[in-house]
């Protein structure tokens, strides 16, 4: 699989923006549709951690994108928002999100039973891990609070969420083994390597019921601020899943009937799924979180 280099793509997107784009405290223009759209492609920049049990064998989980940069197929997860917004109360939205990483971990331990006798032994683990993550949903304006301006800077307006969340996973796990006994007083010297074992889940898919919260202010005319959190699974789908995120956009330009803006923000999102029992056991005990970084189109 290709590797995907998603900050190049976030920077070219950047790029290629007109030059010639205008202020941005230049209010857009009147529109007449009730409907807005939103469009945003960003990295999430990742730090994993928890256990990963796959045919009952079960290895910690420790990585962050640092040390995915040369080990990953997908440089760091690729994350794309869409959402319809109509007259700014009801919106319906979906999120992909990709990634495939990588985890090991393994030591080295050396023994001397006897003078002239020397030995080793190593042990490595390594954990392929691939997953595509789906969220959909709609959110619903319950109250919005502030003064009422019209451009709406200083007002604060909570959304109640309700969707999905779907998994699909497949995990490979890897044990690898060696060792080696050198008896220096006879020249006789024996060594073994290469001895491996796998794991391989297959795909392991199921949907989370999502239920959570949105709140939206607007701190300036160009610049926003959003705060999301939510709950899923409730052991129809995992045992639990959970979510937060945080957002701030700053508007820098207009081009045409296209609003661009940064998009900066962190994101966590927790997740504790298993199936079967024994040698069949999938678990996924995960969290993952870290920054994000994108550009958001509104038209």
């Amino acid at each position: 699989m290709l590797k995907v280099p998603t900050l190049v793509v976030v920077a070219m997107l950047l790029w290629q923006l007109p030059a010639a784009a205008q202020s941005p405290s230049e209010p857009p223009a009147a529109d007449s549709s009730p409907w807005t759209f939103k469009l945003t492609p960003y990295a999430w920049l990742t730090f994993m951690s928890g256990q990963q049990t796959v045919r009952g064998r079960t290895v910690n989980v420790d990585t962050n994108f640092v040390r995915e940069f040369s080990s990953s197929e997908s440089l760091v997860p690729v994350m794309g928002y869409f959402e319809a917004r109509w007259r700014d109360k009801i919106s319906l939205f979906v999120d992909v999100l990709y990634a495939n990483m990588t985890a090991g971990a393994g030591g080295t331990r050396n023994f001397f039973p006897e003078p002239g006798v020397a030995g080793w032994v190593a042990a490595s683990t390594a954990l392929n891990y691939e997953t595509l993550i789906v969220e959909f949903g709609a959110t619903y304006e319950v109250v919005k609070v502030g003064p009422t301006t019209t451009n709406g800077v200083g007002q604060t307006a909570f959304d109640f969420l309700m969707g999905g969340r779907y998994w699909l996973q497949r995990a490979d796990l890897t044990l690898t083994l060696g060792g080696g006994v050198n008896v220096n007083t006879s020249d006789l010297q024996f060594s073994a390597d290469g001895s491996r074992a796998f794991a391989r889940s297959g795909n392991v898919q199921w949907v989370d019921p999502v239920l959570g919260f949105r709140v939206r202010h607007k701190l300036a005319e160009n610049q926003d601020l959003s705060l999301e959190a939510d709950l899923g699974g409730f052991g129809m789908g995992s045992r639990i899943s959970a979510q937060a995120v945080g957002t701030y956009a700053y508007r820098f330009g207009r081009s045409g009937s296209v609003d661009w803006s940064v998009v900066l923000g962190y994101r966590a999102l927790y997740v504790d799924y298993s199936r079967g029992s024994g040698n069949d056991l999938f678990r996924m005990n995960i969290l993952q979180h870290g920054p994000i970084i994108g550009v958001n189109a509104r038209f």
